[in-house]
């Protein structure tokens, strides 16, 4: 049986793919756990060859992929969810650092971020953008009601009629 061009068996009255085991993965080497699925060699959960990381264990690593494409694939099992795509190590490169300037800058956002625009008190934390204001400031302030312009024409039935 075909569907979308690849060839599907029937296990227990159920469509599957039909997979041959065994798939050589590129720096690596030949993997008899792997299988190929849409043009890369996939591998199931928790058995990549040594060699290969995701992007998560990258980052612990301090590392990036480096622009390499990914040479694996990670899943549960054949047509199952893709889970993660694996990188060489060899390819990786060093994460980039932040420059101070950089910091520095990112330091004056979340600071003008946290500083209230009324009281100018830094208040610890992101200011509500619902507010625009700390929780004091809209606190102590009477409830404030915006009144729609003074335009020819923008006259509401309410407004008509007082």
């Amino acid at each position: 049986m075909r569907v979308g061009g690849r060839v599907m068996a029937r296990l227990r009255g159920r469509a599957v793919l039909d997979v041959t085991f065994g798939a050589q993965v590129e720096g690596i080497g030949w993997v008899d756990t792997a299988w190929f699925e849409g043009g890369l060699p996939t591998c199931h959960w928790n058995r990549a060859p040594a060699g290969l990381a995701t992007r998560r264990q990258l980052r612990e690593l301090g590392l990036a992929p480096g622009g390499a494409p990914p040479v694996a694939a990670l899943r549960r099992r054949p047509a199952g969810r893709l889970h993660a795509y694996l990188y060489r190590l060899d390819l990786a490169v060093r994460k980039r650092e932040a420059t101070p300037a950089v910091l520095g800058a990112l330091g004056e956002a979340m600071r003008a971020r946290r500083t209230c625009p009324t009281c100018g008190t830094d208040t610890g934390a992101c200011l509500p953008r619902s507010l625009g204001e700390c929780w004091d400031c809209s606190l102590a302030a009477p409830a404030r009601v915006r009144a729609a312009p003074d335009h020819p024409g923008t006259e509401t039935a309410r407004g008509a009629a007082a």
